[in-house]
């Protein structure tokens, strides 16, 4: 299988061809259509099996094929365990959204409020963020997640097993109960 099969938008598949990328690792050819297709999706692989793209391409498709209608917040979270974890995401986001007009904002822990106030502010399309971080936004009410239609849940067992069920929990309970969660 190629990644044209995949029936990605074209700014993405260039994204993706640019990369070097041919054909999809397993992980992501059992996870990108059924995503693709609005589908829940639970994938757990080894490190370095392409897990990232397999939730950040159906995201970005997912943008592109949202209406442009007015809302208060970013369509799409990824929530992750660490700040590492953030940075890569973004990076992949970056590297696969080069090519579409979206706008993404990372928040996470040990960063100035004040940056992170000013790129909310501007409404991003995507929010990539660690939980604590994003507690302390939703208690200021820096950050509305009231039109997410996308919640991605990175290394969701390791948010478990590092004492952030509380978090996710509180931040779920936040987003709209009709979304897809990958």
């Amino acid at each position: 299988m190629s990644f044209s099969k995949l029936q990605l938008a074209p700014a993405i598949l260039k994204a993706v061809t640019n990369c070097g990328y041919k054909h999809p690792t397993p992980v992501q050819a059992e996870a990108i259509p059924p995503a693709l297709g609005g589908r829940d999706v639970i994938a757990s692989a080894q490190t370095g099996t392409g897990k990232t793209a397999a939730f950040v391409l159906p995201a970005l498709q997912r943008l592109l094929q949202s209406s442009p209608k007015s809302r208060k917040g970013p369509s799409v979270l990824i929530l992750t365990p660490t700040r590492e974890l953030a940075e890569q995401i973004t990076q992949a986001t970056r590297t696969y959204g080069r090519h579409l007009p979206f706008k993404s904002v990372t928040i996470v822990g040990g960063m100035p409020y004040r940056d992170q106030f000013r790129a909310l502010d501007q409404k991003p399309d995507l929010l990539i963020a660690t939980p604590g971080r994003l507690i302390d936004h939703m208690e200021r009410g820096s950050v509305d997640l009231s039109s997410v239609h996308l919640l991605v849940l990175d290394e969701a067992d390791r948010m478990l097993d590092m004492g952030f069920i509380d978090d996710v929990e509180k931040i779920t309970a936040a987003v709209p109960g009709k979304r897809q969660t990958l």
